[in-house]
């Protein structure tokens, strides 16, 4: 695991609150990304907080379940699992909603997914929940994986998104987050020509060894982030929009997508 610690109040003396963010960006970017929430929280809390990642989807999946976080930031596929699994328990999510996009050269004359036929797509983890809603999606356009199209793994969405752009491969699928994140320099070279139905975003799931005072007080600090102007900033700047509750019929709709990702663990690591 990959760790930033944060700069510790004088006061703060008690064992570390551990946030595990799943490896979706690199880990430099995650924890640039988060450091405003970590300050935040580690304020709100009175208590040091330390900013974890994992060097793939795997690893933070092992992670998880050995119970190596307090709390998780998590897609929500991961999410249904980290529940399932390890009896994690939500505890707010991002009020955007998660949408693949499917994206090619500027320059590039493809139009639609199927003329992606006996193509290579980037994607940025065979776990991610973008390239799970990426399958679906072209299996409707009449596109079969492994038969139709291969999947080239990037590790990230920068990385599948740059492999496009230098002409590696045709598509990438990446988040329409991430995507609206790119510098505009890096954003104009790419194009999109089709996009998967939106589903709900990442999770902030609480490892249930934690004390329901706990529990209860990092709830309430992250519904309030937005409130705090480092929070607003983080917030319009992410596209993430505002964070909302969430509770134990949050994740219900996710067990499809948690069964698939179920499957792909189980199959030979690469």
């Amino acid at each position: 695991m990959l760790c930033c610690s944060l700069p510790l109040g004088a006061r703060a003396t008690a064992l570390p609150l551990i946030i595990g963010l799943y490896p979706n960006l690199s880990s430099q970017r995650l924890f640039r990304l988060y450091q405003p929430l970590g300050n935040y929280l580690q304020q709100q809390l009175a208590r040091p907080v330390q900013i974890y990642t994992a060097k793939n989807p795997r690893a933070f999946v092992d992670a998880t379940r050995h119970g190596d976080f307090d709390i998780v930031l998590t897609p929500p596929h991961m999410a249904w699992l980290a529940e399932l699994e390890a009896n994690y328990r939500p505890l707010a999510t991002y009020a955007a909603t998660i949408q693949g996009v499917l994206i090619v050269a500027a320059s590039s004359g493809l139009s639609s997914p199927a003329e992606l036929r006996n193509t290579d797509i980037a994607i940025p983890d065979p776990l991610a929940f973008t390239t799970i809603l990426g399958t679906v999606y072209l299996q409707q356009a009449g596109l079969r994986r492994g038969a139709d199209y291969h999947f080239l793994n990037r590790g990230t969405h920068n990385n599948a998104a740059l492999a496009v752009i230098n002409g590696e491969v045709s598509a990438a699928i990446v988040n329409i987050l991430f995507f609206n994140q790119l510098p505009e320099k890096m954003r104009g070279k790419l194009r999109i020509i089709g996009a998967t139905p939106a589903v709900k975003s990442f999770f902030f799931m609480a490892n249930p060894r934690l004390q329901a005072a706990t529990i209860q007080a990092a709830q309430d600090a992250l519904l309030g982030f937005g409130s705090a102007p480092h929070g607003r900033l983080f917030l319009d700047h992410s596209h993430f929009g505002r964070i909302l509750p969430a509770d134990d019929h949050s994740l219900a709709e996710m067990a499809h997508y948690g069964a698939e990702a179920q499957r792909l663990l189980k199959e030979p690591r690469p």
